[in-house]
């Protein structure tokens, strides 16, 4: 799969979800809200509580990317490079820049994907979807929906064993388990946000997310989350570029 094709890896809400909670999904774990403290291993709450802190104080997030898609459909994984954003209380964006420059875009209850080279778009009233996906930011209730969906665990962080701690999320659900296997995020200790993301699917397939140079409430721009279409670019409806199959089957000429 490339993120920008179509795909049949599963429903847009559970890319969408993803996508929206790689950088915070772990901090928002640690909202006291749905959680047993009792019932929680030491060392995992004392990573959680970490989390906290940190969750307390993020309006805004940046951090550089890179993308890894491995499958059994694939003869070599696919490796994207970019840039993602992300304001508090509904807004990211994710900007690839390699292999090929794409822009993904969730503001204002909306949904724009945007493919230069292709001069092709692509939008969706996020609206019906918004409330679910950034709930897993920690607010409202964020932490106490995570809790119901995943068994949260620690596992061993392997190569970065000292630099950062492991947790591993597993769907609850049978039908939730068909879709994804697991996830997994590695939180680093001083920063205590995620540097490496990690999502398998039943099928073994992953997708592997590493962020480098992240950026705690930096100043981003309410005009970040606006794309600009040129006059020339088709635009459909649907969600293809998130990895879901939807397209809406309309195309209409860029507002």
């Amino acid at each position: 799969m490339h993120i920008g094709r179509k795909s049949r890896t599963g429903p847009v809400v559970v890319i969408a979800a993803l996508l929206a909670s790689f950088l915070l999904a772990a901090p928002a774990l640690a909202n006291g809200k749905g959680r047993k403290t009792g019932a929680v291993d030491p060392a995992l709450k004392e990573v959680l509580d970490r989390f906290d802190r940190v969750q307390d104080s993020i309006r805004t997030l940046s951090a550089e990317f890179t993308w890894t898609t491995d499958s059994t459909l694939l003869k070599t994984p696919i490796v994207s490079e970019g840039n993602f954003y992300l304001t508090k209380p509904r807004s990211i964006r994710w900007d690839f820049t390699s292999p090929e420059p794409m822009e993904f875009v969730i503001a204002h209850d909306e949904y724009v994907g945007y493919f230069p080279n292709q001069k092709k778009a692509e939008k969706r009233n996020f609206k019906r979807w918004s409330e679910r996906v950034f709930r897993y930011f920690g607010l409202g209730q964020g932490s106490e929906e995570l809790s119901r969906v995943y068994t949260i665990s620690l596992g061993d962080p392997g190569e970065l064993a000292g630099k950062a701690d492991l947790l591993v999320l597993v769907p609850k659900k049978h039908r939730a388990r068909k879709k994804i296997e697991d996830l997994r995020i590695w939180v680093g200790k001083e920063t205590s946000l995620p540097v490496k993301v990690v999502s398998t699917d039943p099928s073994g397939g992953r997708r592997i997310i590493e962020f480098r140079n992240t950026l705690v409430n930096p100043e981003l721009a309410g005009s970040l989350y606006e794309v600009k279409l040129p006059a020339d670019v088709t635009v459909t409806d649907g969600f293809s570029g998130l990895g879901g199959s939807d397209t809406g089957g309309g195309s209409r000429p860029a507002d």
